[in-house]
């Protein structure tokens, strides 16, 4: 019973964010995702999970979502795996199915922010297949001589993010996006290489994907100013 409330509930924090290319469901016993692990979540978490999904959602403009694919989004707990900079916990992934694309959020350690970094990583997907992203043009924004792989941040605060964004372009990309997403105007202000870097995948979305109707500024672009 209680978890058939929360699945009701779920639906109704979704309603009006929902499409027929986005579903959202709850993994319901463990399993393993290759590199990942995890549980079923608990209600609350799952509740959680929802209104954090419908929250970022809300930033995009409309029929956006739409355009990226099925986009399959399943809520799960105590997500873990292998990885250096988050002690084997994780808040969430995104990787490519043969239908579309499979967004792993855990519901109790996401937040909006962790959403937004899996959705720049399905639009990044998108624009580098299409060949709107190259790996020449990105590398014109890293310092002269940089290599991904991890280093030392101290040395390159204004190019990255943080170090994990040091890892490779796609996480680059994901921390940036998610940045603009979070902090909006003036978040690169003072950080002209990082402001590049957003305006040229800001640029990209706009040139690949059917902007009508969308606002002047959608919310990432609103951090160039």
């Amino acid at each position: 019973m209680k978890r058939l409330l929360a699945l009701v509930l779920a639906f109704l924090l979704l309603a009006g964010c929902s499409s027929e290319s986005l579903a959202i469901e709850t993994l319901d016993k463990t399993r393993d995702f290759g590199a990942f692990r995890a549980t079923a979540p608990t209600v609350s978490e799952t509740n959680r999970g929802y209104a954090l999904v419908r929250s970022a959602l809300s930033c995009y403009p409309g029929g956006f979502p739409e355009q990226w694919g099925q986009v399959n989004i399943l809520l799960v707990s105590d997500l873990t795996g292998e990885e250096q900079f988050t002690g084997g916990h994780f808040a969430g992934f995104t990787r490519k199915t043969d239908d579309g694309w499979l967004m792993v959020l855990d519901a109790g350690r996401c937040d909006t922010g962790t959403v937004h970094h899996e959705i720049a990583h399905i639009l990044d997907g998108i624009l580098t297949e299409a060949g709107a992203l190259t790996e020449e043009d990105w590398m014109a924004f890293c310092p002269r001589g940089f290599s991904y792989g991890g280093g030392n941040f101290e040395a390159y605060p204004d190019f990255f993010a943080d170090e994990y964004a040091m890892e490779n372009m796609k996480e680059d990309r994901a921390r940036t996006f998610e940045e603009a997403m979070l902090f909006g105007a003036g978040v690169y202000e003072d950080k002209p290489a990082l402001w590049l870097k957003l305006e040229y995948f800001s640029r990209a979305i706009r040139a690949h994907f059917d902007t009508e109707g969308w606002p002047e500024k959608t919310a990432w672009e609103q951090a160039l100013e």
